[in-house]
């Protein structure tokens, strides 16, 4: 069986364009360029809950000028202009990484799998099918293999939510998790990252995670939960999912780093440091 793609949609509301905001922002000199580019930039961050951010690694390299021009396909001057305009009324954030989040788009995400992707199309096929059918056609015909295929696809997914629902994070795990948070000092002023978090931890089951995770975020002065959330989602998505894997990676990058630039009796001070952040 294929891998169950998900695919994401933007939704608008019916009056989108009449929103005091976009009203506004239309009125503007090139209003209606700023629009489409902030329409632009809300499709590129559907995938990743509304963060626009690049990798290289477990570096975080910040969206430019230049890099959301080409991105968007959108002239630079107007990227320019437009960004300082979404941040004076909000429509982003942008964090002391550099990440970009669009603030708005929580109420503008929608999504369904490969499977139901699928039975949509294959019911309007039907439906559009039916209409033109004679009174004679037969009507009983056999499942064909594709449908039944889509069919235990779509149980399989019920089946996943179901379970999902059996195994739902239990309010003293939140707690657990939240009072971390809130003693750490991180940033929790958006809720949906912070449960998203709690929800990634109940299956790791290790605090110890959590904590790692802030002390890079500390480092890096950006203690705010969306990106401690996708540091987690970084080290789950490169296969450190269990605490284990995750000291065992930073060991062989500090065996890495002291092989390269001599013992710890030839570093200098800065170098130092660097080790020193990884927590050995």
């Amino acid at each position: 069986m294929s891998s169950n793609k998900r695919y994401y949609w933007l939704k608008l509301n019916e009056n989108f364009f009449e929103d005091d905001t976009m009203s506004w922002l239309e009125e503007q000199e090139s209003g209606k360029d700023y629009i489409i580019f902030y329409l632009k930039l809300c499709l590129k961050s559907l995938s990743d809950d509304g963060h626009l951010v690049r990798y290289v690694g477990e570096k975080l390299i910040p969206y430019d000028v230049n890099a959301l021009s080409r991105l968007t396909d959108t002239n630079k001057d107007t990227v320019r202009v437009a960004m300082k305009l979404f941040l004076e009324i909000g429509l982003i954030d942008q964090m002391e990484s550099g990440e970009i989040y669009m603030t708005q788009i929580n109420e503008m995400i929608g999504s369904e799998t490969d499977s139901a992707r699928r039975m949509r199309k294959k019911r309007i096929q039907e439906e559009n099918g039916r209409k033109s059918l004679t009174s004679h056609c037969d009507t009983n015909v056999q499942k064909s293999d594709t449908e039944r295929e889509i069919e235990k696809e779509l149980e399989l997914e019920k089946d996943i939510e179901t379970d999902k629902e059996k195994d739902a994070v239990s309010p003293s795990h939140n707690t657990e998790v939240f009072d971390v948070l809130s003693e750490r000092k991180v940033d929790m002023s958006k809720s949906q990252p912070c449960y998203k978090i709690s929800q990634l931890l109940h299956d790791i089951d290790d605090i110890k995670y959590l904590h790692k995770a802030i002390d890079i975020a500390e480092s890096k002065g950006v203690l705010k939960a969306p990106y401690i959330l996708s540091i987690i989602e970084n080290w789950i998505d490169d296969g450190k999912d269990t605490y284990t894997k995750l000291v065992k990676h930073e060991k062989q990058n500090v065996q890495h780093f002291k092989k390269q630039y001599g013992t710890p009796n030839h570093l200098s001070p800065e170098q130092e440091a660097q080790i020193n952040k990884l927590g050995f």
